[in-house]
């Protein structure tokens, strides 16, 4: 492993008085030399997320050494409900529940299902890059309901969701051309290879921008008698810790472009006054920021942000957010005693039994 060391990032803005306590950090790798920016609270949760999904995954794959079974056929049909997901409010409904059965399967340990089940949803980001915005919504109701009844799965997704974009920590790697090669730059970032190379530029901010909207789906989802295990406080504080501690440069555009488009209605009829401020802190720091740079190519995304803020376009509900108050009286609800936390310790409990 190498050795980091952490010191206290001296890049600092007024954002930094307005958000709140983000305290921002730069992680030094002496081995690779790559420099991460990242507040310290983000660091601490996305290693604790990753370091539990390891743990899970290790114990399926000693579990499956360990038994001659065979859970390819379960796998496969948690995979084809997930691919089903739609638009409308009876297949959202339809494939909570069906996904809940499945996981809940005895015949299938559930820790096994539950990884399943994050990886498969987090695959429908690069898949369905294309039309993901007319199935986001959709995937949060289904991720909120599934989660309520196997909290598990939550842990699970998030941690596959910070391995798939780094920006969802959030977090960025700077490149120096004296301290790391580009191959490790790329991999750090999070870049898929292509023929034995890094993909584009332009295919990698696809991804960031997919996976945002399904992170920000999820964490707006709200559905009368469900908790929302990551909910929309969550947000907030991701956009605190992007704003406070990500350099400026086309990579946190994107993210924070796709983080408004998805969530900033939602995030301005609970927030409203404070929500104001972070749009004027981007308008005058982030794009200002970005402006100074002189870079052509900054010019689609920074006209993308100015026309957000400009003309108030957190008032308008995102297309697909309507079907989201259509299923709040439809979904069947758990019973008004159900404790998450509770469920969360008895499944654990039951994951490897009758093995």
């Amino acid at each position: 492993m190498g050795i980091t060391t952490c010191s206290k990032d001296s890049y600092s803005t007024p954002m930094a008085e307005n958000l709140g306590a983000h305290a921002s950090i730069i992680v030094l790798n002496i081995v690779t030399g790559s420099l991460v920016r990242a507040a310290d609270s983000a660091l601490r949760v996305e290693v604790e997320r990753l370091q539990n999904f390891k743990e899970v995954d290790e114990n399926n794959h000693a579990f499956r050494l360990s038994h001659n079974q065979d859970f390819r056929s379960h796998e496969l049909q948690i995979g084809r409900r997930i691919k089903q997901i739609s638009g409308n409010r009876d297949s959202v409904r339809a494939k909570a529940s069906e996904l809940i059965r499945l996981i809940n399967d005895p015949l299938c340990p559930q820790s096994i299902s539950a990884v399943t089940f994050a990886k498969k949803v987090v695959s429908q980001c690069s898949t369905q890059s294309a039309n993901f915005n007319s199935t986001a919504f959709s995937c949060g109701h289904v991720i909120v309901l599934v989660t309520s009844q196997v909290p598990l799965a939550m842990d699970l997704l998030l941690a596959e969701l910070h391995k798939a974009c780094i920006y969802i920590v959030p977090k960025h790697v700077s490149y120096s051309e004296s301290a790391i090669s580009k191959e490790y730059y790329f991999k750090a970032m999070g870049f898929r290879e292509e023929d034995g190379k890094a993909e584009s530029r332009k295919g990698y901010l696809e991804g960031v921008a997919s996976y945002m909207k399904l992170y920000e789906a999820l964490v707006q989802t709200e559905v009368s008698g469900v908790q929302n295990l990551h909910g929309l406080k969550e947000g907030w504080a991701w956009i605190s810790r992007l704003l406070n501690s990500l350099p400026a440069n086309i990579y946190k555009a994107v993210a924070l472009n796709s983080f408004l488009e998805m969530a900033g209605f939602a995030l301005f009829k609970t927030y409203k006054t404070q929500f104001r401020k972070i749009l004027n802190i981007i308008s005058r720091d982030f794009l200002g920021a970005l402006e100074s740079k002189q870079n052509p190519k900054l010019n689609p995304i920074i006209m993308k942000l100015k026309t957000y803020i400009d003309t108030n376009q957190f008032l308008k509900e995102p297309e697909r957010w309507l079907l989201k108050t259509s299923l709040l009286s439809e979904m069947a609800m758990p019973e008004a005693n159900y404790s998450p936390q509770q469920n969360y310790h008895s499944q654990q409990n039951r994951q490897y039994r009758n093995y």
